[in-house]
């Protein structure tokens, strides 16, 4: 494999990796700073908005990214490391030893690394359900919040938002046969119609809070590193599917739960 087969190989492959709060693949949010692929050896440097976001998340992508990379056919030698993060020299180190998130981390890694991925997962399919379902209520005013109960996958249109909730439920090891229900609780059990609304209205604002971060951190990557707006795809305004769009003076009340600590 060339040089630019390898590079283009190793671009796409950290495009399955994602932020586990934001839900995005982190070259669309801009946190690749750079790529380099010559002779097999593909080095990669990351960035995050800010110094002081969360060690295991930082962690977590990092790891993701390296083992994304080590996947690729042309790959003999992988080096990922993490930018002008407070953590980046034991990230770092961490990863070039293999050490693991807990030999990385020691006893500050008070979370097993697949349990702090699986509340994020369950977190992620929450919003895409509620993205899928409020486009269709929309799609069909006559139907009711509390007749979503009966609403099967196979219900929903072939779009990006019942495509992504899909992912999301695979991921989870969720049934995705046209005939399960479409609105369930994290263990795939559907829910009693009289909690409906309840449960619509909860997974919406876990939507609009990763929505509402997902903006802030693309500004504040923007305003840490001024050129990366040209890393970043464009997202749109209004969210797929007929969601609800984010104002600008909402973000603070959006993002003000901080991102989960190592410690």
């Amino acid at each position: 494999m060339g040089a630019a087969q390898l590079e283009a190989a190793a671009r796409a492959a950290l495009g399955t990796v994602y932020d586990p709060e934001l839900d995005e693949p982190i070259t669309d949010l801009g946190f690749v700073r750079s790529l380099t692929a010559e002779d097999g050896r593909v080095t990669v440097h990351l960035r995050l908005p800010t110094s002081f976001c969360s060690p295991n998340f930082a962690y977590l992508m990092a790891s993701d990214s390296k083992d994304a990379l080590g996947a690729l056919p042309g790959a003999r030698e992988v080096t990922v490391l993490l930018d002008d993060h407070h953590d980046s020299d034991l990230i770092n180190r961490g990863l070039a030893a293999d050490a693991g998130y807990r030999g990385t981390f020691g006893h500050e890694a008070e979370q097993d690394l697949e349990e702090l991925r699986g509340i994020f997962r369950r977190k992620a399919h929450t919003a895409a359900m509620e993205r899928a379902l409020t486009a269709l209520l929309r799609a069909r005013p006559e139907l009711a919040e509390e007749q979503l109960g009966d609403v099967v996958l196979g219900d929903l249109p072939d779009t990006d938002a019942t495509r992504a909730l899909l992912r999301r439920r695979a991921a989870l090891g969720l049934g995705t046969d046209p005939a399960d229900p479409a609105l369930v609780d994290d263990d795939g059990r559907p829910y009693p119609p009289g909690e409906i609304p309840l449960r619509l209205r909860f997974a919406r604002s876990v939507r609009i809070s990763i929505d509402g971060n997902a903006h802030f951190c693309r500004g504040l990557l923007r305003t840490r590193y001024p050129r990366s707006a040209a890393d970043q795809s464009a997202r749109p305004e209004e969210f797929p599917e007929g969601g609800e769009s984010v104002q600008a003076g909402d973000l603070f009340q959006l993002t003000a739960p901080p991102k989960e600590n190592v410690s």
